[in-house]
């Protein structure tokens, strides 16, 4: 009998020896997703460094994921020096904040946000918090490993939600830029929902796994290259996951955010590509029943 073939039931069937050397390899690279419930199996996505996708999700991540004590010591070591490691203690400068809280005020129908309680969750450098603070809002900030530098801002910040007080409640919550460094989002996503008033916002931003520069750049786009960024969505992945959580009248905005104080090609580019869904950055809005 030709080795490339095989007797089934008195049948001889062909075999691809290379499609079965792919099947098998395949079969040996499966990761569990880590935000499906039933553990959705994966399959290669980029190389170097290692990411998956999911099959059932779309959620992109790193393969092995990093354990929360391998996570903690890179963040320590980044906060030692805050300013030189903008990437894992907060890219968003001070202009980028007061533009993101402006549009962020003018969608949910207020000039300001007096007298709103609102939670910056994973606060970094505090450039949300200040911005948030300047159009009259009350923040509390969630911060575990700049909690001081907060603290010196005078921003009360915890490091945990679990440290919060059992009443607190918030008008709105904003997390920039913090879920692609979450090794459980879904459950981040219930404790937020929970913290949040009936009628209350979440506004989230992360960077758009579908985006053109994604696409482009593959395992080279600078995103994957950031060691503290673990996991990564496309807008379908988010969006499912909001509304599992909770959240309704769930919102993509398009802002023609400003990056410096000058408007630059930068910002114009941008606003194009939300244009076309194509941005680099994901920007979501989604309410509390």
């Amino acid at each position: 009998m030709n080795p490339n073939t095989q007797s089934r039931n008195g049948l001889t069937v062909s075999v691809d020896p290379d499609s079965l050397d792919r099947e098998i390899s395949s079969m040996s690279q499966v990761s569990k997703c880590p935000i499906c419930p039933a553990g959705g199996c994966s399959t290669p996505y980029w190389k170097t460094p290692s990411f998956h996708q999911c099959r059932l999700c779309g959620l992109i991540f790193r393969d092995p994921l990093p354990d929360e004590a391998r996570l903690s010591h890179l963040y320590s070591i980044s906060w030692a020096s805050p300013d030189e490691n903008i990437a894992e203690t907060g890219a968003t400068e001070s202009i980028n904040a007061q533009s993101l809280v402006k549009f962020l005020a003018r969608t949910i129908g207020n000039e300001d946000l007096s007298g709103k309680r609102i939670l910056d969750f994973g606060a970094g450098r505090g450039a949300m918090a200040l911005a948030l603070r300047e159009k009259g809002a009350e923040v509390v900030a969630i911060e575990p490993f700049g909690f001081e530098s907060l603290a010196k801002l005078g921003v009360p910040t915890y490091r945990h939600v679990r440290e919060l007080p059992l009443e607190a409640r918030f008008d709105g919550i904003v997390s920039v830029e913090v879920f692609e460094h979450l090794l459980d989002p879904r459950r981040t996503l219930h404790q937020l929902h929970r913290l949040l008033i009936p009628g209350g916002w979440l506004f989230i931003t992360t960077p758009n796994a579908a985006g053109l520069l994604a696409r482009l750049r593959g395992e080279h786009w600078r995103e994957a290259l950031r060691p503290g960024h673990v996991l990564f969505f496309t807008p379908a992945t988010l969006k499912s996951l909001l509304l599992e959580s909770g959240f309704r009248h769930i919102k993509r905005p398009r802002w023609l955010v400003r990056y410096t104080r000058k408007m630059q090609v930068r910002t114009v580019l941008n606003f194009a590509m939300q244009s076309v869904l194509a941005d680099g950055g994901l920007r979501f809005l989604a309410f509390k029943n």
